[in-house]
């Protein structure tokens, strides 16, 4: 829909992707929530994606809702997971904004509306997403987490901290549908969570994003949750998928080469470092630092030796790369080294 049509007061159209597995206790809310937006016209996409545990009434619901309601379109997935899912859905998409939401999640009527409306304040943003809350089954650990992720506003603070954890939950924005095109849409290259990678791929590409500071989703918790239950969301997955976008981010062969000094302790420092030592990255060196230490050398002008004959041109300055899975510890080396740019000469992973 072009300007002069928003001028005249005819709300946008918004597509909304929404992948469906075995929610049909959920999906009443859902679905009522995203029909209920208010000064947008939303259009729900539904891919119903059934997988091992088979059919429980989602896609009779969803179209028998379809007949009645021409906001409502339904298809069937490939069998292969929300990423593929969500393809399926972006590929139906003809309006000039994108929205997403989970099939067992909530938001408020003025979702849609807020988002869109930060986006036309600043076009030049790829997209907008929100801070979330949580309901269900709650827990401390994942409060802590859903505290860090809506700390994180600007675009260069989520670039910055998005080898840590994932900076934002990508079920929460508004997309321009070229921007979700330039990513190569929603299913992973690899075996690891969708979000991670999605963000991974977002940030090669340096397009902009911001978070309201505004809760406008609701996340649900309950034990049966990716996130919860293993598999994808494990410690190896998602180190695996953070290792692969370092090294198409800073390898020999990578967007932007830079050689990376490894900082951590125990467990975890052997761990990274068997990681990079297992990708075409040049590993300057794997120290232990703890609190209370003297600060770590932040990494100098490599040795030429470690850098491929007639390459140096090309090649960014060092990195230290500090693997501390606690925001205080986090927080001391930043105050160890004097606060240094991030991710200019430090990033944090996790």
């Amino acid at each position: 829909m072009d300007r002069p049509a928003r001028a005249l007061g005819v709300p946008p159209d918004i597509d909304v992707l929404l992948p469906v597995r075995c929610a049909r206790r959920t999906l009443p809310s859902a679905v009522g929530d995203l029909l209920a937006q208010r000064g947008v016209r939303p259009r729900i996409l539904a891919v119903v994606d059934d997988g091992p545990d088979g059919d429980d009434g989602s896609r009779d619901w969803l179209k028998a809702l379809a007949r009645t309601d021409e906001r409502v379109i339904v298809f069937d997935g490939p069998g292969a997971g929300p990423g593929p899912a969500l393809d399926c859905a972006l590929m139906a998409v003809g309006h000039p904004h994108v929205a997403l939401m989970e099939a067992d999640d909530r938001c408020p009527p003025d979702r849609l509306r807020r988002l869109f409306d930060h986006m036309e304040l600043h076009p030049h943003l790829m997209g907008v997403v929100s801070r979330a809350g949580q309901i269900g089954a709650r827990t401390p650990g994942m409060r802590r987490y859903l505290d860090w992720q809506n700390s994180l506003l600007s675009s260069t603070a989520m670039a910055a901290e998005r080898f840590v954890e994932i900076p934002a939950m990508f079920q929460t924005g508004l997309y321009r549908p070229q921007a979700l095109w330039a990513v190569g849409g929603f299913a992973p290259r690899g075996h690891w969570p969708i979000d991670i990678a999605f963000w991974f791929r977002w940030f090669q590409l340096g397009m902009p994003v911001e978070k309201i500071p505004r809760v406008l989703y609701q996340w649900r918790q309950h034990a049966g949750q990716s996130t919860r239950s293993g598999g994808l969301h494990d410690a190896a997955p998602l180190r695996a998928c953070k290792v692969d976008a370092l090294e198409r981010l800073h390898g020999r062969l990578g967007w932007w080469p830079r050689p990376i000094h490894l900082v951590s302790t125990g467990a975890t420092l052997e761990s990274w470092r068997e990681a990079l030592e297992s990708i075409d990255v040049v590993l300057l060196g794997a120290d232990e630092w703890k609190p209370g230490r003297p600060a770590p050398s932040l990494p100098l002008e490599p040795p030429t030796e470690f850098l491929p004959p007639g390459s140096a041109a090309r090649w960014g300055p060092p990195l230290l790369f500090a693997a501390y899975g606690m925001e205080a510890t986090r927080e001391k080396l930043r105050d160890a080294l004097g606060r240094p740019d991030e991710p200019d000469v430090l990033m944090f992973c996790a």
